[in-house]
């Protein structure tokens, strides 16, 4: 075999690996964000700037993701290359295993290229760019999405509509907080007002007329002010967010290279040395990304080779765990204030990888010293037996005898049970990896939370995640496994034996039944509890948004038709609210009497207003202001009442309900809810259905191998994805029935998969 033609093998044995690790990685980067553009696409945005968005949002996340899929295909190769002895082919034939190496260098070299045109070149271009149509977006679809009687948050005000006519644009009876200015908190009211699209500034006005503006302020009682207008106009501000998410990026997130370079030297770093370090560490970080490929391939390379006994699954979790030792080390020496400054937090891991990889090198080339070889013949000794990995059973070796079918079916069960048990753990495994090395780039990395929290969250969201990803777990499970067994012939065998396709599938589709059951019961059982502590952590423990058990933000709610009441501040720990008014309107939506209170408490009634002013407004334009001390206003009200709409991950199916049931007796609107209710009858189910499409799908290419079966699986689960996202997506806005939209991707999937599944050859 001459050199570049084992060079070409090489390569090809590489690049699907490659391009699928790469496609995974980055879906899965995507993936929560494919209901944020479905909605975008829903509430009238142009697709152009849709698409736009969504091809930047994936060029960000390439210079991460193109690593890891080196990565994966550098030690999956190499391990499938030791697996089927040809290292030790190439060995005999006089090829050693560092001419074998040399291919995956050049991969590794390209690859850095790439990373390396995408740092320093393209990805300051795209994070300017992305602000800048992430802007175009926001302009174009700044026509808000206001709901009849909902309370809709606009940028610095929460507009409530009593009725909307879509086909005018008028709305009727309605109530604004405004939150514009701090030291004074206003309320608008009016009987009618109309959404008007200026085109020429490129927004959207609110114009309200004959009603009238109500202003106070909470640390002076005795001030009020009352407004009446005819007409009263204010811009509905869609991208006031945009400041913040870019000021969270971060200035030299869009400068150049070059440009990065000269603000580090402009920098005074006695005076702004949190800034001047922000611009070194960034300028390090784009100078030693590129690296990281290369540092890979040397450590995944022997990593194979010593690995391929395990099979790919294991080569696959090895390579993750490689990735997640390179970026904690990443993280954790980029709390060490002396390394700050010269960028050691990116230098340090790269030359540590680079020395392991070196001595990895050095002894896949070189034999170990004897007394080594030894000690490890020792440590492997004392093993457990249970170790060694399960060997296939010969079934297609087995004589087809008509008394003995039915012991012959329970054999075959229990394998295949066996064998889809091995792929669902394998499955887990790999899921469990991704899962902390995309939240460990993605969120922890950002808020650099203490280690301590870090275990808390991933004690309290990595089984919530695993439930989550239950559905392509058990996709991936049955095609690998029918994959497997057509590979071998073991599934001709099984038909000349006279069992079936479909018999052969009963068992895997009875686990996967199961899994379901495990799902919903999961679900329902501990699931609430762990969203709503994992909720906790991130709120309170990493991001440091607020006390545990208070809510900072105001919340408004609708007691009757002619009543509403506003809560600054929600402590469920204490049982007290602080900053609570009551609002009551007329017909006209005339503001009649207004009660305000700095606090209020829940006594054996419901809710104490104490001390509180209450102001009364006549049809003459009169106020009368009286100040309730002594005898407090009781509101019948629980406490889930002044509460906002609790995650409905953190609330079973029966309290979901019950709180819907809670909101349509209050006249709010409720179909988001519903939306939810359904979602979670419909999303445990979704690895039945699943696996039924996999196993029509995976019969139909019995011999594709385990590559042609990870393919099916990613289009698979894009697919149903964006399916599922989109009806989603519809149902939010109402352009589709709540149960409909819940229910879409199964029906539709479940539908393809029963059609194929019925046809499939027997």
């Amino acid at each position: 075999m001459g050199f570049k033609v084992l060079d070409r093998y090489v390569y090809r044995e590489m690049l699907p690996i490659f391009l699928l690790a790469v496609g995974v990685f980055t879906f899965l980067h995507v993936m929560d964000r494919i209901q944020d553009f479905s909605n975008m696409a829903v509430n009238g945005a142009p697709l152009h700037l849709v698409f736009r968005l969504w091809g930047l949002v994936l060029l960000s996340f390439l210079s991460h993701t193109l690593p890891m899929g080196l990565l994966l295909a550098v030690v999956m190769a190499a391990g499938r290359l030791a697996s089927d002895l040809e290292v030790v082919a190439f060995g005999a034939s006089g090829v050693s295993p560092l001419r074998l190496f040399r291919p995956f260098l050049v991969a590794a070299l390209v690859v850095a290229l790439m990373i390396a045109t995408l740092t320093l070149v393209v990805s300051p271009w795209g994070s300017a760019a992305f602000f800048q149509c992430l802007r175009e977006l926001r302009l174009h679809a700044a026509v808000p999405l206001i709901h009849e009687r909902t309370f809709t948050r606009v940028g610095k005000l929460v507009v409530y509509a009593d009725q909307i006519d879509l086909s005018t644009s008028e709305l009727r009876g309605l109530l604004i907080d405004d939150e514009g200015d701090p030291e004074t908190f206003g309320i608008i009211t009016a009987p009618r007002g109309r959404l008007i699209d200026d085109a020429a500034e490129r927004r959207t006005i609110l114009r309200l007329t004959d009603g009238a503006v109500h202003e106070s302020r909470p640390g002076s009682p005795d001030w009020y002010r009352v407004t009446k207008f005819n007409v009263y106009e204010t811009p509905l501000d869609m991208a006031a967010q945009i400041a913040e998410v870019e000021k969270d990026a971060g200035p030299q997130k869009k400068l150049t290279t070059w440009d990065l370079v000269q603000n580090t030297r402009a920098l005074d770093f006695s005076r702004r040395a949190e800034k001047a370090e922000m611009f070194v560490v960034e300028f390090h970080r784009r100078l030693a990304l590129p690296l990281a490929p290369i540092v890979f391939a040397m450590v995944a390379f022997p990593l194979g080779i010593r690995l391929h006994r395990g099979g790919r699954a294991v080569a696959a979790v090895g390579g993750i765990i490689v990735y997640l030792l390179h970026h904690v080390a990443q993280e954790g020496l980029g709390r060490v204030a002396a390394l700050g400054w010269w960028g050691g937090d990116r230098w340090v891991p790269i030359m540590l990888f680079a020395l392991l990889g070196g001595v990895l090198l050095y002894f896949t080339v070189t034999p170990a010293p004897r007394a080594w070889r030894r000690g490890a013949a020792r440590v492997a000794e004392l093993l457990p037996a249970g170790l060694s990995p399960l060997r296939r059973l010969p079934l297609g070796a087995r004589r087809r005898e008509t008394r003995r079918r039915h012991h012959m079916s329970s054999l075959v069960d229990r394998y295949l049970a066996r064998q889809f048990v091995v792929y669902f753990v394998y499955g887990l495994a790999v899921a469990t990896a991704i899962f902390i090395v995309v939240d460990l780039v993605e969120t922890l990395s950002r808020y650099e939370p203490p280690l301590h929290a870090i275990l808390q969250h991933f004690a309290y969201r990595l089984p919530a995640a695993l439930h989550q990803a239950l559905p392509i777990v058990v996709l991936v499970a049955t095609i690998f496994l029918f994959m497997e067994l057509g590979r071998h012939h073991e599934l001709t065998a099984l038909k000349a034996a006279g069992l079936s396709v479909h018999r052969v599938s009963v068992p895997v589709l009875f686990l996967a039944g199961a899994v379901s059951v495990g799902a919903f019961v999961f679900q329902e059982t501990a699931a609430p509890l762990l969203n709503a502590r994992g909720d906790e952590v991130d709120r309170v423990e990493i991001r440091k948004t607020s006390a545990p058990g208070s809510r900072p933000q105001l919340h408004w709610y609708r007691r009757s038709d002619s009543e509403f009441v506003r809560v600054d501040r929600l402590d469920r720990a204490l049982r007290q609210v602080s900053g609570v008014t009551l609002v009551q309107i007329d017909a006209n939506f005339r503001l009649v009497k207004r009660v305000d209170a700095a606090q209020a408490i829940w006594a054996p009634g419901g809710l104490e207003f104490k001390p509180s002013v209450l102001r009364e407004f006549g049809t003459d334009d009169t106020l009368r202001t009286e100040r309730q001390s002594g005898r407090p206003v009781l509101l019948a009200d629980s406490l889930e009442a002044l509460g906002t709409m609790p995650a409905p991950s953190a609330m079973t199916f029966m309290e979901l309900r019950t709180y819907v049931r809670h909101l349509r007796e209050r006249g709010q609107a409720v179909g988001i809810q519903v939306l939810y209710l359904h979602s979670k009858l419909s999303f445990p189910l979704m690895s039945l259905v699943l696996a039924l499409l996999a196993v029509s799908c995976a019969t139909r290419w019995p011999r594709g191998g385990r590559l042609v079966g990870g393919t099916i699986a990613v289009v698979i689960s894009i697919a149903y994805w964006v399916v599922n996202s989109g009806a989603l997506s519809l149902g939010r806005v109402d352009l589709l029935p709540p149960i409909v939209a819940a229910w879409a991707a199964n029906i539709v999937f479940g539908g393809i998969g029963v059609s194929l599944f019925v046809r499939t050859p027997t």
